[in-house]
């Protein structure tokens, strides 16, 4: 489980936003899109009252206890003067964990159709005035309760946020302490001036004396930082063309999740007869699942960057690998196209690939072999509904949970959403498998990590 060091009450804390992550909340088209969420599907009885409605302080008891050891949740944005640096990370005083959560005692169903609603995603986007989640708590028909978040990509990628689910998760029931409460995790800086002055100090921490910090500013175009700049402080300008030409019709168009599970261990002897992981064999699942193109189709493959140990406490570390599938391939054509498309990334290869039809992204997540408990609620399923490109083909997130193979395929309203989803499970759950399936391809710990990515 990943841990985190304790900040004092009155330790100033500023945690800079890195120039890459900034890209996601430029724009309100880009800041809505890239909304992730998810939701664990809990034993009901642990939190449910007699009259079949939410126990709400206990629920809030147990989010007060697993919020300790997420204490980024407890961060909001403040933005540099001028838009001088990026924005950074501080500690929200006013912060209230209730005003994040929402309750629902009507009874719903837990599939395709309802997974968005219950990850809260029927609600305004997030606040960029207060830290950037929220939960929604909902009765589910048949006795449990689904517990639906969101976040924003911004705070950390799929990786991080996997962490999260961890931190705030059980490894065994624990009985809520409905006594809990918050211990502080810092003060805000008392001016907007102290992030620059932070973002100089970092930059002296990744340099050597006036001689590197001289070849590090240097090492980027003046006119690329200007440019930065001004794009900081030009907010209105984007906004006003946004309303103006319609871009978030164009940049946002409807799209559908379809959410299934697969038992993971068929599926990874399906990868393992055809020589790949089971990363590679969901990534070229994808790129069957939808038409083929005369140039072949191509998908990205996020990958991690973290490496000599880093672990989910590493908000955002993850580069995006472009995987091709030749035209008229077959499913094991498409797993060795994927295969040493990873090779070649975690070695730092030139990789010499053909490009086709961009058509989305797709990637894998292990969560966790075992089980895991929200308090003494056991976690029994998941689903999580991943930030992209709404204008893709195909985007599909797999998490392996238990023994479970939990997917979810998302694809714009006017395609066969349904049909799409089908074809990947059905690469996903082959109707025979060979019982002296060829043994899984070596996989360095390297390789292991790399795959290990996120939306």
């Amino acid at each position: 489980m990943t841990t985190t060091t304790p900040i004092a009450a009155r330790e100033v804390h500023i945690d800079m936003v890195r120039t890459l992550d900034e890209q996601n909340i430029s724009s309100s088209i880009a800041f809505e899109a890239m909304h992730t969420g998810a939701v664990l599907v809990l034993e009901g009885a642990p939190f449910l009252r007699p009259d079949g409605t939410i126990d709400r302080e206990r629920v809030h008891a147990n989010l007060r206890r697993t919020l300790g050891r997420v204490p980024e949740f407890r961060m909001k944005l403040l933005r540099s003067p001028l838009g001088i640096t990026t924005p950074a990370w501080v500690p929200d005083p006013s912060f209230d964990p209730r005003a994040h959560v929402v309750f629902d005692d009507t009874p719903s169903a837990f599939d395709s159709t309802t997974v968005r609603r219950l990850a809260g995603f029927g609600r305004p986007v997030l606040s960029k005035d207060r830290p950037l989640w929220d939960i929604r708590v909902t009765v589910l028909t048949d006795g449990r309760i689904a517990l639906g978040a969101r976040m924003h990509h911004v705070v950390g990628d799929g990786q991080w946020g996997f962490s999260v689910i961890e931190r705030m998760t059980e490894s065994e029931p624990v009985t809520p302490d409905l006594e809990q409460v918050l211990t502080p995790i810092g003060a805000p800086p008392r001016t907007a001036f102290a992030v620059p002055a932070q973002a100089l100090r970092d930059f002296r921490g990744r340099t050597e004396g006036l001689g590197g910090m001289w070849h590090e500013y240097w090492r980027k175009p003046v006119v690329r930082r200007a440019k930065r700049v001004a794009a900081r402080n030009a907010g209105f300008v984007k906004e006003y063309l946004i309303r103006r030409k319609g871009l978030r019709a164009q940049m946002l168009p409807p799209t559908r999740p379809v959410i299934f599970e697969v038992d993971a261990s068929r599926a990874a002897r399906e990868a393992a007869r055809m020589r790949g992981s089971l990363s590679d064999l969901l990534v070229a699942a994808a790129m069957g699942a939808v038409d083929d193109d005369d140039r072949g189709v191509d998908v990205l493959v996020p990958v991690s960057r973290r490496r000599g140990g880093a672990g989910g406490d590493v908000r955002n570390h993850v580069s995006m690998a472009r995987a091709h599938g030749p035209a008229g391939a077959s499913l094991a054509e498409r797993v060795a196209a994927v295969r040493a498309l990873v090779r070649s990334v975690v070695r730092d290869e030139e990789a010499d690939v053909d490009e086709g039809r961009m058509v989305g992204y797709a990637t894998l997540m292990p969560l966790a072999e075992e089980p895991r408990w929200f308090g003494d609620a056991r976690v029994e399923q998941i689903a999580i509904l991943p930030a992209g490109d709404a204008r893709s083909e195909i985007s599909v997130f797999a998490t392996v949970y238990a023994s479970t193979l939990a997917v979810t395929v998302i694809s714009r309203d006017e395609l066969d959403v349904e049909g799409i989803a089908a074809r990947v499970e059905q690469a996903l759950t082959p109707a025979t498998v060979s019982a002296t399936a060829a043994a899984p391809p070596e996989t360095t710990a390297t390789e292991t990590a790399a795959t290990e990515t996120a939306a």
